[in-house]
């Protein structure tokens, strides 16, 4: 009975992906595979023994030759490419990390067998990156089946995975098997490892971990025999039976992931609440009494959320998601996340409701982390910030801001445009800001420029069009303009792929006749953009204008009694522009341009006027 229901919504998305192809560009593919992984760990030393059986479906247009493996475990090691990119970047503790490592801490992936189609075939090991030479081309349409044997070891916790995290918690096994890379549009992406993003096909797992029956595990997926299992997993009612012998089995599946990732400890705690029909979630920890006031409150808070989630952001489209200690800071997986703690922690829900948010954008949109981090953390630091406005309304608009004025303040003081691969970063803090404030300003900015319910409706549009696809950023700007009826190539280029900013300011009123004026508006920025000015009387009466740029080709909505007056479009090229007034400039109060605060304007001091 567990199987037929994770199958049902299996089959109702294959019905979905059906009827959404058509809004994808013609032409597009992707590959597919299927994962059968089978792992033993030895607590004892640390060391692991895994098999692994991949089906790979080449539906690409192309014959393949090659194919390449991700080996991510070998990222650490004292003297490894990550080591010493770390050191260049100066992160002077993890830096530290590195350097005093000493063997039995490394992580490392052998491999001793690597089978195409039941025969043995030729590889070579690069580090983090495992090139298989094909001894029978791969055709389109075709597949082929892998097997791989390794053996490893889990190293200490230096970069997100690992043993022995800062809360004590036993494993997490993280970029922990040999994964396949993904073959796209644009080639083979066999990025080296060197500590920043991931990129993986969609497919299925099926995972088998073998370990001592003391600990509780946590995992993408639904665990198929929990009945046998129990550890709060098994159904209401039933009773696993007695294990009489010396480890547990615990056999996961997931489908329409593009990664597994599990964490592992015998002082785990396990509590699940059903969030609505179709989704259960996990709240697995250690107790204390700081962790459990966090999870207790973090518990509450996304059952409550949502139902406001799924009608901003589209519908959740696995069937659990688990919120687990472990790891390193907090990092996403498909239908997990870990969460690391301190004694202090009361309130993880920010955190926890960003990692959550990457199931959307990251989970279920499978973008390129490494060629568009802001496409993933940008659109979940939005989310976060949206959510979390919707759960405190009074604090929503200094929610909103605080990416904004992040933005503001640095000006175009970043070189590197926020389309910089995340390799290619001069250093890490250029990354982080780009990534995250930058890129979470950018939809601030696009809801301001088409305006809130058309940007729902395109955020929506969005998961409906491209949920378990391999979107980009372009992907979704066509999303958006279809959703919009405007054109908004300019502003992808202005704040994506170039470093501009957006500075715009009021200048003094010009009498035009003896019952009216001319309200003068100024360009100081790089980038154009539409304008909204507030207009308040000394009777205290107010009007609000619109002015749409000329390059949207379109105006946004506004509802019919909100009173704004719509004008001709400003020129791009032009750096003023001039609203009449039926009033006289000594009836002025004042004058505000973006009144409330939508956009990174870098001199607020010129917005406003006062007369």
């Amino acid at each position: 009975m567990r199987r037929c229901r994770f199958l049902f919504p299996i089959v109702f998305l294959f019905a979905q992906l059906a009827s959404l192809s058509a809004q994808v560009p013609a032409g597009y593919w992707q590959q597919r595979v299927e994962y059968q992984i089978d792992i033993r760990l030895d607590d004892q030393t640390h060391a692991v023994q895994g098999r692994e059986k991949l089906k790979y479906f080449n539906n690409s247009p192309d014959t393949l030759r090659r194919v390449f493996f991700h080996l991510y475990w070998n990222a650490f090691q004292p003297n490894s490419a990550n080591a010493q990119w770390v050191k260049r970047l100066q992160d002077a503790e993890t830096s530290r990390q590195y350097i005093e490592m000493k063997p039995e801490e490394m992580g490392k992936q052998d491999i001793f067998l690597v089978h195409q189609n039941g025969n043995a075939v030729s590889y070579r090991v690069n580090e983090t990156i495992m090139e298989v030479t094909l001894n029978r081309p791969l055709s389109p349409n075709d597949y082929a089946v892998f097997d791989i044997a390794w053996q490893g070891q889990v190293p200490i916790v230096v970069g997100r995975g690992g043993r022995d995290n800062s809360s004590g918690v036993a494993y997490s096994f993280t970029q922990w098997y040999p994964k396949i890379c993904v073959y796209d549009r644009h080639g083979w992406h066999a990025d080296p490892h060197v500590g920043q993003e991931f990129y993986g096909e969609y497919g299925s797992f099926k995972v088998n971990i073998t370990l001592p029956k003391k600990y509780l595990v946590a995992a993408t997926g639904v665990l198929q025999n929990a009945n046998i299992i129990g550890f709060g997993y098994e159904d209401e009612g039933a009773k696993p039976a007695p294990n009489y012998g010396l480890v547990n089995v615990w056999k996961f599946e997931a489908d329409h992931v593009h990664d597994f990732a599990w964490s592992a400890d015998p002082e785990y705690v396990h509590e699940k609440v059903k969030a609505r029909d179709g989704l259960m979630l996990h709240f697995i920890y250690q107790p204390s009494p700081a962790v459990a006031q966090a999870y207790k409150a973090l518990k509450k808070f996304a059952v409550e959320q949502l139902p406001y989630i799924e009608a901003n952001f589209g519908k959740y489209l696995y069937p659990q998601f688990t919120f687990a200690e472990g790891g390193q800071w907090a990092m996403e997986y498909p239908m997990l996340t870990l969460i690391e703690h301190n004694g202090s922690d009361t309130d993880v829900t920010p955190t926890a409701l960003h990692e959550w948010m990457h199931n959307w954008y990251y989970g279920m949109m499978g973008n390129n982390e490494n060629a568009e981090p802001w496409l993933d953390e940008g659109f979940t630091s939005y989310a976060t910030s949206d959510i979390l406005g919707n759960a405190e309304p009074k604090k929503a608009a200094q929610t909103r801001r605080s990416a904004l004025k992040q933005v503001a303040q640095m000006g175009n003081k970043i070189a590197d445009p926020v389309a910089t691969h995340a390799y290619s970063y001069q250093n890490f803090d250029w990354y982080g800001f780009n990534a995250y404030p930058k890129g979470e300003a950018f939809l601030w900015q696009l809801r301001y420029i088409v305006g809130d319910e058309t940007f729902r409706n395109g955020m929506l549009r969005y998961h409906a069009d491209w949920h378990f696809k391999h979107p980009s950023g372009t992907d979704f700007m066509r999303t958006m303009e279809r959703a919009s009826g405007m054109e908004l190539d300019w502003y992808y280029a202005g704040w994506i792929k170039a470093v501009r900013t957006i500075d715009y300011g009021v200048e003094t009123p010009v009498a035009d006749g003896p019952s009216s004026c001319k309200l003068i508006l100024k360009n100081h920025g790089s980038l154009p953009m539409p304008v909204e000015v507030l207009v308040t009387y000394r009777d205290d009466n107010s009007e609000r204008h619109y002015v749409p740029l000329d390059l949207q080709y379109g105006t946004k909505n506004f509802p019919d009694n909100s009173g704004v007056i719509k004008h001709p479009p400003w020129n791009f090229s032009v750096d003023t522009y001039e609203i009449r007034l039926e009033k006289p400039a000594t009836s002025i109060k004042s004058v505000s341009i973006d009144p409330d605060e939508w956009t990174a304007d870098t001199n607020r001091a010129n917005n406003r006027k006062d007369f």
